[in-house]
Parts: C-alpha cells; sequence; structure tokens
C-alpha cells in the first residue's frame, strides 16, 4: 500500500444508460452501501481529486469533488475518460466505470506503482484488458482526441498508439486474491445476484 495519497487524480465514469439493469448501476446497493459509493471510498484511501464524468450531476455530486460532463459528448466511456484526463489535476488518473462494485485498493495501488515510463496500466485478466479499471496519463488526450473525431470509440483501440504497461492475473494475485471479483462489473439482474451473493458469502 501507499504511505500516502499519489499524485494521481480519481475518475469516475457514471455516464452510462444502465439498458440492461433497467436501472442506474451506480446507485445499486451491494452490501450496505451503493457501488458509486465503494467505489468513491476506495478513491478517498489513495488520491486526494475525485472528478465523477456524467450528464446527471445532480445525482452524483456527493460521491466526487466535482461533476463533469464529456467535452466530446456521444463516444462512450472514451469521451468520458477524454473529460477526466482533460479536466484532471494531476498528470495521472484512476479510471473506474461506476458499476465494479469490488474495486480494491491494493490492486489500485499496483497500478499506480506501475505507472512510470507507461502511458497506461492496464490489468488484463483472463487474457482480455481491463480498461475501465485502470490508470492512464494526460500523454493519452491527444491520441484519444484524434480518435474520437474519427468515432473510433473503443478503449482498447487506443494502446496500439501508446506505451501500456500490462498487469497479469501473477502480479495481481500477490496483492488482490481474488481478481475475478474487483474486475467484475455488473451489466444483469443475474449479475446484481452473483455480486449480492459474494457479499453474503453463499
Amino acid at each position: 500500500m501507499l504511505n500516502e495519497k499519489a499524485a494521481v487524480s480519481g475518475i469516475i465514469l457514471a455516464g452510462g444508460k444502465s439498458a440492461r439493469m433497467g436501472t442506474d448501476k451506480a446507485l445499486l446497493k451491494v452490501g450496505p452501501c451503493c457501488i458509486i459509493e465503494r467505489i468513491a471510498g476506495v478513491f478517498r484511501t489513495l488520491v486526494d481529486e475525485i472528478l465523477v464524468v456524467t450528464d446527471r450531476p445532480d445525482k452524483f455530486a456527493e460521491y466526487g469533488d466535482k461533476t463533469i460532463g464529456d467535452i466530446m459528448p456521444g463516444h462512450g466511456p472514451l469521451g468520458g475518460l477524454h473529460a477526466g484526463l482533460v479536466r484532471a489535476s494531476h498528470a495521472r488518473v484512476l479510471v473506474a466505470a461506476c458499476d465494479l462494485p469490488f474495486i480494491s485498493a491494493p490492486l489500485a495501488c499496483l497500478l499506480i506503482q506501475c505507472a512510470a515510463d507507461y502511458d497506461a496500466v492496464v490489468p488484463r485478466y483472463r487474457g482480455y484488458p481491463e480498461p475501465l479499471c485502470a490508470l492512464y496519463s494526460k500523454n493519452c488526450i491527444k491520441i484519444i482526441e484524434q480518435r474520437l473525431a474519427r468515432n473510433q470509440n473503443k478503449i482498447t483501440g487506443l494502446y496500439d498508439q501508446v506505451r501500456v504497461r500490462y498487469i497479469e492475473e501473477t502480479e495481481m494475485l500477490p496483492v488482490e486474491p481474488h481478481p475475478e471479483r474487483v474486475l467484475f462489473n455488473l451489466n444483469t439482474p443475474g449479475d446484481l445476484k452473483k455480486a449480492r451473493s459474494w457479499i453474503a458469502g453463499c
């Protein structure tokens, strides 16, 4: 764990429509508090600034130091990442989607500790990168803007153009023994039921 807060901003992406869930995922409770509150609580231990990227600031203002909207709207999470990077006070940002109920401080610390000399630090679980539980630097801004202008909205498409440090499962396990939970995101009512069953220990 870090001994003090790092010079990193925290970005929570809360702009999705939650169509498959049927209700706002960020405000669903997994355990005693809602998901976005859990994420903000972890970030508070690591960073001195939390920005919530959303088009519904009235719903989410209490979970961050400020809410911000997309600078280039209509591009999904990549547009939200762009807005966060542009408006963050620090050169690097920890990014989390608002549907990650088990995001952990040990994994976030590992991302920060591996950030030197890289533009992105991204967990890779079962061979797949996890772009919405990752760390990015402001060096990505120009390339993201170019991709958004071409309507190339897939975050992982960025990785061929920047310096990426992947964190593999073998590196995660010593600090986070349950990566399948930490990187688990909620999309459907079935996912919510599974997450709540983990909390209940059943």
